[in-house]
């Protein structure tokens, strides 16, 4: 076989094989959550599903809702909770029916440490969220893929982290006996940082290597107002609203190709750098001036409506609304292609696809009964509705027959100068899963006049589509996890 004739197939095949385990591994790991609700906070709102705008009476009232901080009855007031969670993501049919790719994780982090101070009618408060903190290292190698016959080995290697955390003051007072008011202003870090590495070797021996990283800082605020009003002893009302405002932030790829077949030379070795400022690339000789890094995360508002009835001292029941925001950011997109003394402006779509997000509404519910003085149970029920655009099968198929037959992308060419009008690939959206999510809380609380501990489990599932490989139809995809949080608090 010629030599050119083996590079281009090595180069198709390390492209399909790069595409379906380097690329599309983002999508297995969500690098900003496919879901609004990532978590629950504090003693009684995990118990009660989250369904807390309408209490919000103890420390972790002061992400709920902090108006309910101002009808604690607590002179002081701390609570620790810790969050032990077990995720399992099923990608189905991906290549060949029956087929299946399953994704897990798990980790014990503390999610909510929070204190509250009264000082005759204000309550003040502090705490620290964490909303998210997930780690994954994981190492495959396929030997001799029935796919391709060109291929001896494939080794990927990857080492991912994804944190958020909120860290603010809290204040609430009271407008009249029965009205509130409060706010919770969060200082917001939130962090990517990945590194990844793919090496592929050919039944001719010469290989191919691939590897990069990619980190990102995003800093912000998110403050949070809310009212509640106590409209009798048995029923109350809470409203709080909330938006994501980024002050800054910063953002670094790199990434390095080599080719064993290439000659030594200045084109030997492909680069790519990019940041926030600029980004860059020479492949092949082919010098490439892309579209500035996204160095941000979207910048969502949140409105939550409860209320809450008490019909006898014993007993509640609660119930909260809770509607997300869409986001959507554009910008040039655009790409410059240089190669001597060719020139190639390629126009793509303005939309942000990574930072765009779908509004949503979700609800949850809950209950506590004191079976004894000292001791209560909980249950609860959530919803947890996509934040991504709906992925369908038609779609797909559409998409792959545009890209088998005109490549997504239409070109106009005069002289060594060329234009080239990109088209958005539904393959390529990096907000490619969908799934539908319901989840039910059950806890326990034993409390004395001075402390209390709890323990509550959460399950959380849901079923949709996915598209982690661009060149792939899209596959049912199906979400399970297990969460048990531990909580301690004490009071004066």
């Amino acid at each position: 076989m010629p030599l050119s004739q083996k590079k281009f197939l090595k180069s198709v095949s390390f492209a399909i094989i790069f595409y379906v385990l380097i690329l599309g591994i983002p999508s297995l790991f969500a690098t900003e959550p496919y879901q609004n609700i990532n978590g629950f906070y504090g003693e009684r709102a995990a118990g009660l599903g989250g369904a807390y705008t309408a209490i919000s009476d103890d420390p972790s009232g002061a992400y709920y809702n902090p108006a309910g901080l101002a009808f604690s009855f607590n002179d002081g007031f701390s609570i620790s909770a810790s969050n032990f969670k077990n995720t399992e993501r099923k990608y189905k049919n991906i290549d060949t029916p029956g087929q299946v790719y399953t994704q897990q994780s798990s980790g014990f982090d503390p999610n909510f440490v929070g204190i509250l101070k009264s000082f005759n009618s204000w309550k003040f408060g502090f705490s620290i969220v964490n909303t998210y903190n997930t780690n994954y290292d994981r190492a495959d190698q396929v030997n001799f893929p029935l796919v391709s016959p060109t291929i001896n080995q494939t080794r990927n290697f990857s080492k991912e982290k994804y944190s958020q955390i909120l860290v603010g003051p809290s204040f609430a007072f009271l407008i009249t006996p029965k009205l509130s008011f409060g706010l919770t202003l969060y200082y917001l870090h939130d962090t990517k940082n990945i590194a990844r590495t793919q090496f592929q070797q050919f039944s001719d021996f010469s290989y191919v290597m691939r590897t990069f990283i990619d980190n990102r800082q995003t800093n912000g605020l998110m403050p949070i107002v809310g009212f509640q009003y106590q409209m009798t002893d048995k029923i109350s009302f809470g409203l709080s609203m909330r938006k994501i405002l980024v002050t800054g932030g910063n953002r670094l790829y790199n990434e390095v190709y080599t080719d064993s077949l290439r000659s030594a030379g200045s084109n030997a070795v492909d680069f790519i750098e990019g940041t926030d400022k600029g980004f860059t690339g020479v492949e092949s000789g082919v010098i490439s001036k892309r579209p500035n890094l996204v160095s941000s995360i979207p910048e969502t508002s949140e409105i939550r409506f409860g209320t809450a009835f008490f019909p006898t001292s014993r007993f509640l029941v609660s119930f909260d609304t809770i509607y997300h925001s869409g986001y959507k950011k554009r910008s040039n997109q655009d790409t410059i292609r240089v190669l001597g003394s060719r020139v190639n402006y390629i126009v793509q779509d303005s939309e942000i696809r990574e930072l765009t997000r779908v509004s949503t509404l979700n609800f949850a519910y809950g209950m506590e009964y004191y079976i004894a003085d000292t001791f209560s149970i909980l249950l609860g029920g959530f919803t947890n509705e996509p934040n991504t655009k709906p992925i369908s099968w038609t779609e797909s198929a559409f998409d792959i027959a545009l890209q088998n037959s005109i490549q997504n992308q239409f070109a106009l060419t005069s002289g060594d100068n060329s234009l080239t009008y990109q088209l958005a690939r539904s393959g390529t959206n990096p907000r490619n899963e969908y799934s539908r999510n319901r989840g039910f809380s059950l806890g326990c609380s034993w409390l004395t006049s001075k402390s209390s501990i709890s323990l509550t489990y959460i399950r959380e599932f849901g079923f949709g589509n996915s598209r982690i490989d661009p060149n792939s139809l899209s596959q049912s995809f199906e979400y399970s996890a297990h969460s048990l949080y531990v909580m301690v608090s004490s009071r004066n």
